[in-house]
């Protein structure tokens, strides 16, 4: 390490205090984990038809984290203390039925099975068999992290940061579904629990990080319109790829038909949805090249003109969800909704499933008449496409916080604690989150040679964690190794989180491979 360990990490000087003292200080953090042990301990002791299901409780904690978002944003602008103290508690409130329902599920799980013995016992039950479950466990360590650091003072802002993520990936879990799974038996080991519990602890201290990067940023001095631009890339990428393409070029939009629980690779279209889509992306790509002429020009006049088109892709958004969701709850018939477009393809994969002799012009005709016979079992729900739907919720999130963020800068600089004091913070989750992922490596190769035999076997979910792994890291040598601080130390915390992102879901849904099975 050459003389690149010229500054030391600042702290804030605190008084220091006994241990019982700073026990006390963290009630925040341990009260909700002891009523969730009165929780899980009362689901055990009662039964299943004595207490609250998992679904329930994942619910109530859903409605906690969307309440404390809505609080902690509010309270960026108002600062009120009050404010600050009932964000604190539906964030605490959120993490008790988070963390309940999600041991719940365990012994739903077991309840399940009859509580099969084993080499691996009550641990083949432990609830990270699949996505939904991984997912509830990741805003449960995203939120536990938020709630340790927002009951000091002064950081309730990160709380407006990271809690509407928790929000968005919460909501996507229950799109996916709570439907228990049974592990393949090569999978059951003792290191599964510990292999998966730290993933779902490590990626929520990487969404915190993120949380951290984005506070670093603004109080920085980055401008606004740089992170419109930003977030508006980001809805031009949604809507070029939701709904296979066909925003920008057919102006349509429609969900994957579900025929039972088993999604089908046909759409049945919602009228309005495409058309409404259709006009937020324009919009978009309109405010993104007047913040473009803006970046280059300085023009006073067209970056007015981009805000007022970017505040309106808001409420296009918002209508786009509203409108979206209120299709889905009116389809009647899906069968009826399929477009003749799609049929021919249908067909042909029906045929291929099948293993029947269907000539190509005749597909069409085939996939007709499997419709009509079958359109009893086919709908269309808010679950036929939950990472699409997400993606829609996600931007909707992007687009009102970066504009009610631009309209008030001031207020949110003044919500900010010191620059050094988020750095410092910043440092301190970024290391925490680099020695979970490190340990989850570890673990994963553990698991992985007692489960098939190799350590690493280029999977893309190793190789997914890898490179968030190497994010951190960069961000970690850089800093120590030559220096790095501000703005360049943010990117990587941030391009970290985003390939923690798709790690978690990425993978799942695009990439097949052996990690395929927790979709």
């Amino acid at each position: 390490m050459s003389g690149a360990i010229k500054h030391t990490e600042l702290a804030s000087p605190e008084i220091e205090l006994s241990v019982p003292a700073k026990i006390a200080g963290l009630w925040p953090v341990i009260a909700p984990l002891a009523l969730a042990f009165v929780f899980i301990l009362a689901r055990w002791y009662a039964g299943p038809r004595g207490f609250l299901h998992e679904g329930a409780l994942t619910m109530l904690a859903l409605i906690c984290y969307i309440s404390a978002a809505v609080v902690f944003v509010t309270d960026v602008f108002v600062k009120e203390q009050i404010l600050s103290r009932l964000g604190l508690i539906t964030t605490a409130m959120g993490v008790c039925f988070n963390f309940s329902g999600w041991m719940i599920r365990w012994i739903e799980a077991g309840d399940r099975e009859g509580w099969i013995g084993g080499i691996n016992g009550i641990w083949r039950y432990v609830p990270l068999e699949n996505l939904y479950a991984l997912t509830i466990g990741f805003c449960f360590g995203a939120a536990i992290t938020t709630l340790a650091i927002i009951h000091k003072p002064r950081m309730e802002f990160i709380g407006a940061l990271s809690m509407p993520i928790v929000v968005v990936i919460l909501t996507i879990a229950m799109l996916l579904g709570n439907k228990i799974s049974t592990l393949p038996p090569i999978l059951d080991s003792y290191w599964r629990p510990i292999h998966v519990s730290v993933a779902t602890i490590g990626y929520g201290v990487c969404l915190v990080s993120f949380g951290l990067a984005f506070a670093y940023l603004l109080k920085d001095g980055v401008r606004s319109e740089a992170i419109a631009i930003a977030v508006g890339l980001f809805g031009l990428f949604v809507y070029l790829t939701v709904g296979g393409y066909a925003i920008p070029f057919q102006a349509e939009y429609g969900l994957s038909v579900m025929a039972d629980e088993s999604s089908l690779p046909v759409r049945a279209t919602l009228p309005g949805v495409g058309p409404l889509m259709a006009i937020t992306l324009i919009v978009i790509l309109l405010s993104l090249g007047l913040f473009t002429l803006d970046h280059f020009r300085r023009d006073e006049r067209a970056r007015r003109l981009a805000w007022n088109l970017f505040r309106g892709s808001v409420v296009l958004q918002a209508f786009v969800l509203a409108l979206l969701f209120f299709q889905i709850r009116g389809a009647v018939s899906a069968a009826a909704q399929i477009p003749q477009s799609q049929q021919a393809v249908f067909g042909a994969w029906l045929a291929q499933q099948s293993q029947t002799k269907v000539p190509p012009d005749r597909y069409d005709e085939f996939a007709h008449l499997w419709i009509q016979e079958n359109a009893a079992h086919l709908s269309i729900s808010a679950k036929s496409n939950p990472i699409e739907i997400g993606a829609l919720i996600s931007l909707f999130v992007a687009l009102l916080i970066v504009a009610l963020f631009s309209r008030n800068r001031n207020a949110v600089m003044t919500a900010l604690p010191p620059i050094q004091k988020i750095d410092a913070l910043l440092y301190k989750t970024v290391s925490i989150a680099f020695s979970l992922l490190t340990l989850l490596l570890i673990t994963g190769a553990v698991w992985a040679n007692e489960s098939w035999g190799r350590y690493w076997g280029w999977d893309p979910k190793e190789v997914g964690a890898l490179v968030a792994w190497l994010a951190y890291a960069g961000f970690l040598h850089t800093r120590l190794a030559h220096g790095w601080r501000g703005r360049r130390s943010a990117y990587f915390a941030l391009a970290g989180f985003a390939l923690v992102i798709f790690t978690w879901i990425g993978v799942s849904f695009l990439l097949p491979g052996l990690h395929s099975y927790a979709g």
